[in-house]
């Protein structure tokens, strides 16, 4: 690199601005990491819903930082799991079931942005990754911004640059996977003429199941395939090719008069086989992409940036041993693997055919049974999760659901504790002894926290 540019320095630098990118900025941020953000795209312009379901661990995982509230107060909560579409009720067979989140990604970018201004993370918007090398000391990435270049010395260097992840082509980590088959496009269009005040969810022998769903006040959503395989699938999509994809399979484009986000995606699957290349990580959709056909990529990634800050914080400002950081890759490769074959699952199933139609049939009567029903909504919800950690206890490696407790503070909860994820909060299981009060029933675990001082 060129010894004669501007040197900055940071601890961590974070490659990508979206959902996956500031969840992590903001939890190195809580461990006192000095991190820098590296975005291409101009602060502020964030603008679609992309993806806008949000899981119920995503947001337990928001509550225990205390943002759920606001992710609350914008969004519409969704107490079902769509399977492929289908619904699915694990409340019906479990009432303290959590419920998931309807929001546009680009609310869900801004809440995360806001925090992690509040908390102080560095910005470097309009400006990408233009090369990297790393050493036993640390990396170097040579970002390009509107006006100069500038070598960034740091620690460690996470891509969570998308898809199409710089960071990773130039890591040259292989991202193997299926080629894509179908094709479908998406986007956010004003329509004079609407097919109903909330949209349409339905499906037919040409384009199989699609669906037009009202996003924000004045916006639908559009998720469609194509009958026909686009002649260019790099090229942009356009205006026209939303309103002769709709036209082709739906026989109308229900008055389309302008759209502020536009893309399409296929059923191409691809997984890296190792998140981590010595001091380089990759999360979200750098390391893992499929069809967002049930609505998982968001929260894999904002899953992927929880297990891997604070492994981060604890060992630049911890004291943990740097070899805590292969266990992201053995925690989540195995996660992402599970999820993308229920991706594969979902997409199959949407598509048209008589053979499907008859399988959706079936898979929908399979949904209302209790085993079914909680066992894909377990992994959809993101509820299911366990860390290969051990066999010592049942519990061992699962998620801590958000208990209340009393205290000698008086009484608060699981997730209030874990606000400010500061490392020392630790769980032991026990049994009843008799100078606890109030006694449990029978003779059950009891959960005893530690928390940091």
């Amino acid at each position: 690199m060129n010894p004669n540019l501007s040197v900055s320095s940071a601890q961590v630098v974070v490659a990508g601005a979206g959902p996956t990118g500031l969840m992590l900025a903001c939890e190195l941020r809580l461990g006192g990491v000095n991190v820098v953000v590296v975005e291409q795209r101009e602060a502020g312009t964030a603008g679609e819903s992309r993806a806008p379901g949000i899981n119920a661990r995503s947001m337990e995982v928001f509550s225990q930082r205390g943002l759920a509230d606001e992710f609350l107060r914008r969004g519409r909560t969704m107490p079902g799991v769509l399977f492929s579409g289908l619904p699915m009720a694990p409340h019906k067979f479990d009432p303290d079931w959590p419920s998931a989140l309807i929001l546009p990604q680009h609310q869900t970018e801004r809440i995360l942005a806001a925090r992690a201004a509040e908390l102080g993370v560095r910005f470097l918007w309009s400006t990408s990754v233009a090369n990297l090398g790393q050493d036993d000391a640390g990396v170097e990435v040579l970002v390009e911004g509107p006006t100069e270049s500038t070598r960034i010395r740091a620690d460690y260097l996470v891509g969570c640059d998308g898809g199409h992840s710089v960071v990773r082509k130039l890591c040259q980590v292989p991202f193997p996977g299926d080629e894509p088959s179908s094709y479908w496009v998406v986007g956010d269009l004003r329509l004079d003429s609407p097919p109903d005040e909330d949209g349409v969810f339905g499906r037919n022998e040409r384009v199989g199941t699609y669906q037009i769903s009202r996003a924000e006040p004045g916006w639908f959503r559009l998720s469609l395939m194509r009958a026909t395989p686009p002649s260019d699938r790099t090229a942009p999509v356009t205006l026209d090719e939303l309103r002769e994809t709709m036209l082709d399979g739906l026989g109308t484009d229900y008055g389309l008069r302008e759209a502020r986000w536009m893309s399409r995606f296929s059923d191409g699957f691809r997984h890296v086989a190792d998140y981590r290349r010595g001091r380089v990580f990759l999360a979200g959709d750098a390391a893992h992409t499929h069809s967002p056909i049930g609505g998982q990529g968001l929260n894999l990634g904002i899953q992927d940036a929880v297990n891997l800050g604070w492994k981060l914080a604890a060992v630049l400002n911890g004291g943990a041993p740097d070899s805590l950081l292969d266990s992201y890759h053995q925690e989540r490769h195995a996660i992402g693997a599970t999820i993308l074959q229920m991706a594969k699952a979902q997409t199959a199933l949407i598509k048209p055919g008589r053979q499907n139609d008859a399988l959706r049939a079936v898979t929908a009567d399979l949904l209302t049974t209790r085993e079914v029903c909680l066992r894909l909504s377990g992994i959809l919800s993101g509820l299911d999760l366990r860390y290969p950690i051990g066999d010592a206890h049942p519990l061992l490696g699962r998620r801590m659901p958000n208990l209340k407790l009393d205290t000698r503070h008086g009484a608060t909860e699981v997730f209030t504790l874990l606000r400010p994820a500061a490392l020392g909060l630790t769980v032991t299981l026990g049994r009843w002894r008799a100078a606890d009060r109030p006694p449990p029933q029978g003779n059950q675990p009891v959960i005893v926290f530690s928390a940091p001082k």
